[in-house]
């Protein structure tokens, strides 16, 4: 029943503006057609919204130094300033183990005690051990280590996924929208 009286007002608007019942202007000249006026586009303010400028005055960024209004205090306690040797700083750099050059030091899981006692007949006495099993053609050393986001060894960067995860899930459970 809906699906005829749909049809029937689709018939009636169908019908309504169909041309055997449109009716012309008898004996009336037809008027000139002109064209319509040119479009001058949509208006804009894009030349305006550019111009525009609120904080023109403020510093992007930049290393610059403060104003020279402004001096900077000086707290320090000159008694206890020192001169410093650039050289010896230098050398204390080359000694130190950047990211790169970082030696991993495998445990043999020997005591004290059993590793002061390899080699020697006493090897066996108050260790329980016998001879040592170990087999040094498997220790592999072309391991590396690699640093993930933020220069984090891999223990460090699971430790800060696990923290940062049931920080997110511990405030979940608190406000009601995680369920367990």
């Amino acid at each position: 029943m809906k699906s005829v009286a749909v049809f029937a007002c689709l018939v009636a608007t169908a019908s309504a503006f169909s041309p055997l019942m449109a009716t012309r202007a008898v004996g009336k000249a037809a008027a000139e057609s002109s064209a319509p006026p040119e479009s001058k586009g949509y208006p804009s303010i894009a030349d305006s919204a550019e111009s525009f400028k609120p904080f023109a005055n403020i510093s992007g960024g930049g290393n610059k130094g403060p104003p020279q209004w402004w001096t900077v205090p000086d707290f320090s306690d000159p008694a206890l300033q020192i001169e410093r040797d650039p050289a010896f700083y230098a050398e204390a750099a080359k000694t130190r183990l950047s990211k790169g050059k970082t030696e991993f030091a495998y445990d043999d899981g020997l005591t004290e005690l059993e590793r002061r006692q390899r080699g020697t007949a006493m090897s066996t006495f108050l260790t329980g051990s016998a001879k040592s099993q170990v087999d040094t053609t498997s220790i592999r050393d072309d391991i590396a280590g690699e640093d993930f986001l933020f220069g984090l060894s891999a223990d460090r960067f699971q430790l800060l996924f696990i923290a940062v995860f049931g920080l997110f899930t511990l405030v979940g459970c608190l406000s009601g929208t995680v369920q367990l």
